[in-house]
């Protein structure tokens, strides 16, 4: 069979897409230039070939002969389809098809014409980019930290897991609903102005926001609000246990300040007949005794320091924290504790100790084995006859958030 006129054969030829024409019994009868290149095959071997028992993989074969042969009986008159085709060199190129019925001049179909274009790269980075998106979505699902996105509406378009589960919704509840619908009264909320400002500022913005559910229940998140073409994307971390430990841990000192106040008190009045030397004595070894048993049995580091930071006690949860035994710390000073660079700051820091009667501050400590623990420490200045000393109660960040 040919394709008449000549114009239409230089076409054919010269086209820079591949082109073929297959007849009724599926052999090849033509093919251009771009065709034979691809396929690797000179148009002398690729003619009367069937095309595809030779040229398509046996994967693709059935389907594609299928709308091959529906073509012929003239339901469809031209098809775009896509499958691959099998090189000379046995690789496998993805091929995206237009079909058309190929008539001679009495109007008879004799055959298809079909032209193809190479989107074997294509489909592949395809295939990537669903890839890396299917693993961006799993890990962004897996997050221990709830990651959310609002958009300008302040509908909620993505919740992962932990986000859902921080709200007590389930995420189609919230998908495609607004937070003003979903939680009525959040307008009126601290942490609703800075999401409404960072989505006209376009400028992030950090807190820790105590949220109440509708049952009345509240709980703490730390938010981190950033600006992302959808709207914002705000990534939060539950710390409710963080706070009620944090406030737990505020009235255990308050109750062991009281006691120590209250002991204080006692030992002063039971001693006020003796000489003012034994009674010095006295109050020194009771009260250290006292003081030696409850600081023993507290949780945290505690550690009683000069002004120029040497050790004058410790209790046992500091030699159990640290590694240090107690004489060992008798010959310490707490700049050891610190890493290089934080211990020229403990003279300003204890200065403003002395002036303000208290600091409170996060930081990391050093332990004899060199490992690094983050921790919060309470320095409180205390007076007694034998001169100023600081009361330093640290607490383990780190064993705090593992319980």
């Amino acid at each position: 069979m040919s394709i008449e006129p000549n114009q239409v054969q230089i076409y054919f030829d010269s086209a820079d897409v591949l082109m073929i024409v297959i007849n009724q019994d599926e052999f090849v009868v033509d093919v251009n230039k771009v065709g034979c290149k691809i396929l690797g095959y000179s148009k002398e071997e690729a003619v009367g070939k069937n095309w595809f028992d030779n040229f398509v993989p046996k994967t693709a074969r059935e389907n594609s002969k299928t709308v091959f042969h529906e073509m012929l009986k003239g339901a469809l008159s031209h098809v775009h389809s896509e499958y691959p085709i099998m090189t000379k060199g046995g690789k496998q190129v993805i091929i995206n098809w237009h079909n058309v019925l190929a008539k001679n001049e009495m109007g008879r179909t004799v055959g298809v014409l079909s032209s193809g274009v190479d989107v074997t790269n294509l489909r592949k980075a395809e295939k990537t980019s669903k890839m890396s998106e299917n693993r961006l979505q799993n890990t962004l699902d897996s997050m221990l930290e709830g990651c959310q996105i609002i958009d300008f509406d302040f509908r909620y378009v993505y919740l992962n897991d932990s986000a859902a589960k921080q709200a007590r919704r389930r995420k189609e509840e919230l998908l495609g609903r607004s937070m003003m619908e979903m939680f009525p009264g959040i307008d009126q909320t601290k942490m609703f102005s800075h999401l409404a400002y960072c989505l006209t500022s376009r400028v992030p913005y950090e807190m820790e926001n105590e949220f109440t559910y509708p049952d009345g229940a509240k709980g703490w998140f730390e938010l981190r609000i950033e600006p992302v073409p959808e709207g914002v994307l705000v990534f939060s971390i539950d710390i409710t246990k963080r706070k009620e430990t944090e406030a737990e841990l505020g009235r255990y000192r308050q109750r062991l300040e009281d006691v120590l106040a209250e002991r204080a008190s006692e030992f002063a009045k039971m001693n006020q007949k003796l000489t003012q030397e034994i009674d010095e004595r006295r109050k020194s070894e009771e009260g250290l005794v006292l003081r030696a048993i409850i600081l023993d049995n507290a949780r945290e580091a505690i550690f009683l320091v000069n002004k120029k930071g040497d050790f004058v006690y410790s209790n046992e949860a500091a030699t159990k924290n640290y590694g240090y035994s107690r004489d060992e710390f008798l010959n310490m000073n707490i700049r050891q504790l610190l890493r290089p660079q934080e211990a020229p700051m403990i003279e300003t820091r204890f200065k403003n100790v002395i002036e303000a009667g208290q600091l409170e501050l996060e930081t990391v400590h050093i332990r004899k084995d060199k490992s690094a623990i983050p921790v919060q420490v309470h320095h409180s200045l205390v007076k007694t006859l034998h001169g100023e000393f600081i009361v330093s109660v640290v607490r383990d960040l780190e064993n705090v958030r593992i319980r």
